[in-house]
């Protein structure tokens, strides 16, 4: 009987000590739950594969059961409250990732830089608040290196976000970090470079159409400058033309103005040979006009373009065919 006794209270001792352990741990518990019952669709599946995820990056990542949606439920789990006019490509809400479903070729690598961008969210969310405050000082340093990246959105955030976006942001599109930060994101992501180079992809696209309309703003406003100059001196030359050939036409009515036939045939071909010369500046004009055209006509297609890639990844909008 005392046998059974022993035997029963350590049982007990077992049960509230899992009991115990369970509480500790209900985090790490859910995750592995929610883990273990996570099918990803198959493209989702591809899109895991694709970030190189270390075995608590996995981890966390199916703890998240990651789902692409389309416009409609895109929306209703992540468009709650946010302007119209801001582009959300993903979110990180009620310990899920939802991620809008962008398949044009020309934004490739979109899905896996905002899978793993939510992804660092999941994380940040997981940190002691020990953990957020040793990463301060190294991502102030990457936030004050890369102005040009980060400088601009970051302050869009509220003080109490800035430091999660931040976070999130430097692990997800700079490669260039302190070594306690590489260190930090190893151990979600196998090769963080590698993410950083779905951002690159994507963006590149973007940068190029703001590079190239860039560019041709200024040939744009050099050749209207060249066009101005010259309509200016086809003004003045004209004008100094007509006062000569009236000046030409009352000496020709005038008898004895004109000395000699000479003299009236080498005043008439300077009247000529002026109006051959602006004839050919009006040429230079026209073909001057028709290159300011053309890059016209070539920087409203990126402008156009470009409208509609920023609608592409805005769901609350639907662009319009991309030809």
């Amino acid at each position: 009987m005392k046998i059974v006794r022993i035997f029963l209270w350590g049982f007990m001792v077992l049960i509230i000590a899992l009991a115990v352990t369970i509480i500790m741990n209900r985090g790490w518990v859910q995750d592995y739950l929610r883990g273990r019952f996570y099918e990803p669709s198959v493209e989702m599946a591809r899109i895991r594969s694709d970030l190189d995820l270390t075995e608590r990056g996995e981890f966390l990542f199916n703890a998240a059961q990651p789902v692409l949606n389309e416009r409609e439920d895109f929306n209703n789990n992540c468009r709650a409250g946010a302007s119209v006019e801001i582009a959300v490509l993903g979110c990180y809400a009620g310990n899920n990732i939802y991620i809008y479903n962008i398949t044009e070729k020309e934004l490739d690598g979109i899905r896996e830089l905002t899978t793993a961008h939510e992804l660092l969210h999941a994380v940040y969310a997981r940190m002691s608040e020990d953990e957020k405050v040793a990463l301060v000082e190294p991502l102030t340093r990457v936030f004050e290196a890369n102005q040009e990246v980060l400088g601009e959105e970051i302050e869009t955030y509220d003080t109490s976000e800035k430091q999660e976006e931040l976070y999130v942001r430097a692990g997800t599109e700079i490669a260039d970090l302190p070594a306690s930060l590489e260190k930090h994101y190893g151990e979600v992501f196998s090769d963080q470079d590698k993410i950083v180079a779905f951002y690159n992809k994507y963006i590149a696209v973007f940068k190029k159409l703001e590079t190239d309309m860039k560019t041709l703003k200024q040939e744009m406003e050099e050749l209207q400058a060249v066009i101005d100059a010259k309509n200016a001196e086809y003004e003045r030359r004209l004008e100094g033309l007509n006062a000569r050939v009236d000046e030409f036409n009352k000496c020709a009515k005038t008898e004895g103005c004109f000395k000699t036939e000479t003299e009236f045939n080498v005043r008439r071909q300077v009247i000529v040979a002026e109006q051959e010369a602006l004839n050919g500046l009006r040429d230079e004009i026209n073909a001057t006009i028709d290159q300011y055209n053309v890059k016209v006509g070539e920087y409203n297609e990126n402008v156009f373009y470009n409208e509609q890639l920023n609608k592409i990844v805005n769901s609350s909008e639907k662009p319009d065919t991309i030809k």
